[in-house]
């Protein structure tokens, strides 16, 4: 499988679903875009170019959708981009049959521990957690991402960091967990996720091969508008 140019093209113009109209502001300028879908970077695994067409996807704007839709939407398209790259490498923090020893002995810990000892459906809760200790936390996946392509984000509202600093997936899992926010003004809410958007594109383009200054989510573009320079007010408003 490979992408269509039908949907490159809708990435690049930032075409929204369902619509045959492009963005206000083309990700890819128009006298570009021919170049652009033809030096796309695709992978010869078609497993790995649906998990990219999926990334793309979710990465077009909805006319239709508040901006709490179209920040969880960015969130899963920035997650499809690092499970492109994680399943191009070997994320595992020890091989399966270590792995397997190492769960295998803190199950009989946890039977023994003061705790648990006498509360196997706890202990059961605890057990189905396990595969997750040997995989790679995102933010380091981020992180290895961000080296591998020489990606700077640096002037955009950070994807990572405290929860009490509210870095961008601080505001996901409250979105997707339901949990109330103790303030969340909607101009902040509308510059998380340009600024998500912005993130997201930036890292489409990485992994498409087409360099962020031929577009307009690169450093020079964006200098010029108010959100990039003012978001660090507006995280301030979520606290």
């Amino acid at each position: 499988m490979t992408l269509s140019s039908d949907l490159l093209k809708q990435f690049a113009r930032r075409q929204s679903i369902g619509s045959n109209e492009p963005g206000a502001t083309p990700l890819i300028a128009f006298a570009n875009e021919d170049e652009f879908v033809s030096a796309a970077v695709l992978s010869d695994s078609a497993e790995l170019n649906d998990i990219l067409e999926r990334a793309i996807n979710f990465a077009l704007p909805n006319a239709n959708s508040t901006p709490e839709v179209s920040f969880l939407s960015l969130s899963a398209s920035l997650e499809s981009i690092l499970t492109f790259h994680r399943r191009q490498d070997e994320y595992k923090i020890l091989p399966p049959e270590d792995f397997t020893e190492l769960e295998r002995d803190l199950k009989k810990w946890l039977k023994q521990h003061r705790v648990l000892a006498h509360e196997p459906g706890k202990r059961a809760l605890v057990y189905e957690k396990f595969r997750e200790l040997n995989r790679f936390p995102m933010s380091h996946i981020f992180k290895i991402f961000c080296e591998y392509y020489s990606l700077d984000l640096t002037d955009l509202w950070p994807v990572i960091g405290k929860h009490a600093e509210w870095p961008l997936t601080e505001i996901r899992h409250r979105l997707v967990h339901g949990d109330p926010f103790p303030s969340r003004p909607a101009e902040a809410m509308e510059c998380a996720e340009k600024h998500l958007r912005w993130v997201v594109e930036r890292m489409l383009l990485s992994v498409l091969g087409w360099p962020i200054g031929r577009s307009s989510v690169s450093f020079e573009y964006l200098a010029n508008g108010s959100l990039v320079h003012g978001w660090r007010n507006e995280r301030a408003r979520f606290a």
